[in-house]
């Protein structure tokens, strides 16, 4: 994907966050109110029973919706997450997890974003809910 270099920049900050080092996030796609991330299923984000953790699913979902706010927000705003709601619909062991977010509204304060989470089949593995509040720069 070929992406503009605001798109790229972005990418990059997301990339270079160590905690998504770690996790292996890969950011693919982001337009005006979306964004897609991959994240690579390794053993260390595994639980006890060796699927993935639930926690990388509200994480992915979190992050996806994060992306998908920053190609549309004022440069002097931030957010943080407010509210999320993730339901896990089936677990995988392998693979490549895709993440989808979409903007579905955004007002002066606060943001609602749908993620959703498949895998290498386009099978819906999770989807979330989150509100973001947006916040200014002082």
């Amino acid at each position: 994907m070929i992406f503009d270099e605001k798109t790229r920049a972005l990418a990059e900050s997301f990339e270079n966050v160590p905690y998504h080092k770690f996790m292996g996030l890969k950011f693919v796609e982001a337009g005006k109110g979306f964004a897609e991330l991959k994240l690579p299923v390794k053993k260390e984000i595994l639980n006890g029973n060796g699927v993935v953790h639930g926690g990388m699913y509200y994480t992915l979902c979190d992050l996806a919706a994060s992306a998908a706010l920053e190609t549309d927000k004022a440069d002097d705003q931030f957010y943080v997450t407010h509210d999320i709601n993730v339901s896990i619909f089936s677990s995988v062991n392998t693979g490549v997890l895709t993440a989808k977010a979409e903007v579905l509204k955004t007002g002066k304060r606060l943001a609602f974003v749908e993620a959703r989470i498949y895998n290498e089949k386009d099978e819906l593995l999770a989807a979330g809910r989150l509100t973001k509040t947006f916040l200014t720069r002082k």
